[in-house]
């Protein structure tokens, strides 16, 4: 199958480019720069696979790559992504997020792409009463609207695009809601980020606050599967186009920082057992996401622990380290 991805040299696009070569896909990749050194490192495998330059809110550029690289379904994975960011240029956040799905639909309407596969998040949901994250749990308060800013704001309506576009253009569209994914290559801290990799330069890692923060972190490897699974299942429309993609055990910060200690010896980590207020505020979408509709329509289940995903990802990072320490001058 011939693949496009967008945001194809970010974290996620760059572990999918190598999973579908791997896999015996044809991957495309759309972002709007090359891959960093990370993505590059993950992606070298990936022979196959080709990268062309340009923005997810050009749609023209969009139609010219699906025509020339004869596409046929497209994992939609670029994004401006993080409630501070989306507090700071909340315009652009829109114009990205919301024009760019529409960009992908109307590319897919247009040229017979009938496979969309879309990277939403749990930033979508409001909030929760103390249990599981459910997909059919509301999105928004009618008085406070999203806890997650604008970016939780523009991913719950790009799901809505998407249904939209699913139901009235026969579009097969999958919306898979992800949460704090982390391995090698990741660029957002999540916390997790500096203390793994401090850790194994030997480094401290100091926080202020954030201790009681509450993410699901899944590993990358997980969300993978899930997407392949999701490229290569059957055409039965399914009974929901929105699903959780999960571990489905939120931790803490600080329960994290624990369990780097304990896999990597020597890890100097602190964190304050406080919160700032955006974190505060943001802590009521934290929780553990269900993810039963996922194994009922896709068959998937998480597959590495936290510990056991700490350890690939120290390992990887080391790796990686090593090679560039080897490398002549």
């Amino acid at each position: 199958m011939r693949v496009l991805i967008t945001g194809g040299a970010g974290f996620l696009g760059s572990h999918l480019l190598a999973a579908l070569a791997a896999s015996g896909h044809q991957p495309i990749s759309l972002d709007v720069a090359h891959p960093d050194a990370q993505a590059a490192a993950i992606i070298a495998t990936a022979h196959k696979a080709r990268h062309h330059i340009g923005q997810i809110t050009d749609q023209a550029r969009i139609f010219d790559i699906c025509r020339a690289e004869r596409i046929e379904a497209i994992v939609h994975a670029a994004g401006l992504v993080g409630l501070a960011r989306s507090l700071e240029q909340p315009a652009a956040t829109y114009q990205t997020n919301l024009m760019g799905m529409v960009n992908v639909c109307e590319a897919a309407r247009q040229l017979g792409i009938a496979r969309l596969i879309v990277m939403s998040s749990n930033a979508a949901y409001h909030g929760n009463e103390g249990g599981d994250l459910v997909e059919t749990d509301p999105v928004f308060s009618v008085r406070d609207g999203n806890p997650a800013g604008h970016y939780g704001t523009s991913k719950m309506a790009a799901e809505a695009i998407g249904l939209a576009y699913a139901r009235f253009h026969a579009l097969d569209v999958l919306c898979l809601r992800i949460t704090a994914i982390y391995g090698f290559g990741m660029r957002e801290a999540m916390y997790i980020k500096p203390m793994v990799e401090d850790a194994v330069r030997g480094r401290p890692t100091r926080f202020a606050t954030g201790g009681p923060m509450k993410r699901d972190y899944t590993h990358v490897s997980d969300c993978i599967d899930a997407i392949l699974r999701a490229l290569s299942r059957d055409t039965t429309p399914p009974d929901q186009r929105v699903l959780n993609i999960a571990a489905g055990q939120a931790r803490t910060a600080a329960e994290v920082a624990r369990s780097v200690r304990a896999i990597l010896p020597g890890a100097d980590i602190e964190i304050g057992e406080g919160l700032t207020a955006l974190e505060a505020g943001n802590l009521r979408m934290r929780a553990s996401l269900d993810i039963a509709a996922a194994r009922r329509i896709l068959g998937w289940s998480p597959r590495l622990t936290l510990d056991a995903g700490i350890r690939e990802y120290a390992a990887r990072y080391k790796a990686f380290l090593d090679h560039q320490n080897q490398e002549p001058a």
